[in-house]
């Protein structure tokens, strides 16, 4: 819904994380089991067992999250 008039508005942007949106932390992680995610995706990370986990870990531990990220930022690097 918040994306329902991108045809009259083509600059239209919305956040992944509603509640500290300008800011790099975990909250998106946190966010997530409440359904504040905006993408059908973001829904599917919590219900899959596969991805639950790593949700929940990044939700509880900012560190871990950085620590990860700052990994897969390298890698995306070397290509």
């Amino acid at each position: 819904s918040a994306c329902a008039d991108y045809h009259k508005n083509p600059s239209l942007s919305v956040f992944n994380d509603v509640m500290t949106p300008r800011n790099f932390d975990n909250a998106y992680y946190q966010n997530l089991p409440k359904g504040l995610g905006v993408l059908k995706s973001d829904r599917a990370l919590v219900m899959d067992p596969r991805t639950r986990p790593y949700v929940e870990l990044y939700a509880r531990d900012q560190k871990v999250f950085f620590e990860a990220f700052g990994r897969a930022m390298e890698k995306l690097g070397l290509y």
